[in-house]
């Protein structure tokens, strides 16, 4: 006798099953098997001014921020350094390279400049001074003692380089030399950046989603041959389980400030909600559908207001949004497996469907 083969309807379930547990861990990922090389370079006063500024957040290098841009946009930054100052309005280019640019120096022509820029937020007025000051009284000012820095500058100022995620750069000094200490590659940065980012997006998803598969199983070990698993109450039930699966995950997986176990499971119970909407959407129960809806949208909100204040009620926002979209696949599986209300002619149709779903397995 062949074993017989697990139904479309057990393969779907197990499908989604893998993926939320894959999504569930998309943050530890993202967090622990990232590392960055960080390199130390030595830099002598009036070497590499571009470097110290790649390395140091009080020098901007102006330089590369201009690179490629016209002369009317480079003339009030080269008027500045030839003149000291300039004030009038200038190209929505320059003013967009220089809105926000705080730093206390400025490189330019391969030269250092005490740097000060103010502007209009309405338009594009701004005065810009520059005055020309010596590399050396630069390297003194924007450097830290080796002594002061933490193990991992320590550790790339004595070998040339260190791996990790969160090594602070900087211009280190040590027995008389000055070390630029900055990501090989930027593109790493910024790739681990886009990394954590999604892995703190997908992470609850894949905990709403797992939390659906595992009740879907465990209904369907206890049901084998019946199709239509779902009524209103078991789906609530899963959607529910969706915060013990998360607060599990969090606890186990993820580490940092207490609010992660507010808003990430909030944001998987959004997730795990679509499979009680789909039940909903199944017996044609609009008005309880709408009431239902209004509910999850609040939850997110409020639960991320209490951990964080305002920027929780953002993020909060953000998370609605993406639970919202990825709450969909839930809500198909809750459209697939809900019943109809009994006594309805489509609840007969139903028993008919588990009759030939039996027969099949």
């Amino acid at each position: 006798m062949q074993p017989s083969t697990p139904s479309v309807r057990t393969v779907a379930i197990l499908a989604l099953l893998v993926v939320g547990v894959v999504c569930s861990f998309a943050f530890h990922a993202a967090v622990t098997d990232t590392e960055i090389t960080y390199a130390a370079t030595a830099i002598e006063p009036g070497e590499r001014p571009s470097r110290v500024a790649e390395a140091s957040p009080d020098v901007a290098d102006l330089d590369d921020r201009l690179n490629g841009e016209s002369a009317d946009v480079r003339r009030p930054i080269e008027r500045a350094a030839t003149r000291g100052s300039f004030s009038g309005n200038v190209t929505p280019e320059l003013h967009i390279v220089l809105d926000d640019l705080r730093p206390r120096y400025a490189v330019y022509g391969g030269d250092y400049y005490r740097f000060n820029a103010t502007g209009s937020e309405e338009t594009t007025f701004v005065r810009i001074r520059m005055s020309p000051v010596a590399a050396g009284s630069v390297l003194a000012n924007v450097s830290s003692p080796y002594g002061t820095a933490p193990p991992e500058i320590r550790a790339a100022i004595d070998s040339g380089t260190t791996s990790g995620w969160t090594v602070e750069r900087g211009v280190y000094r040590h027995e008389g030399t000055y070390y630029a200490v900055s990501p090989e590659r930027d593109a790493a940065v910024a790739g681990m950046i886009l990394g954590g980012f999604a892995g703190y997006v997908l992470t609850p998803v894949g905990r709403g989603y797992a939390a659906v598969a595992l009740g879907l199983l465990a209904y369907r070990y206890r049901e084998p041959h019946r199709a239509r698993l779902l009524t209103l109450r078991r789906a609530s039930a899963m959607a529910a389980l969706a915060l013990p699966v998360a607060l599990l995950g969090t606890l186990l997986f993820e580490s940092g400030s207490a609010s992660r176990f507010v808003t990430g499971p909030a944001s998987a119970l959004v997730v795990a909600s679509g499979v009680v909407a789909g039940v909903l959407v199944r017996q044609r129960r609009w008005a309880a559908l709408l009431g239902f809806t209004g509910v999850v949208v609040a939850l997110p909100l409020v639960a991320g207001a209490l951990a964080l204040g305002f920027v929780g009620a953002v993020l909060g926002a953000f998370g609605l949004f993406v639970g919202l979209v990825t709450g969909v696949v839930p809500l198909l599986y809750g459209v697939a497996f809900g019943r109809r209300e009994s006594g309805t002619a489509d609840a007969v149709g139903e028993r008919g469907d588990d009759a030939h779903e039996e027969s099949s397995t």
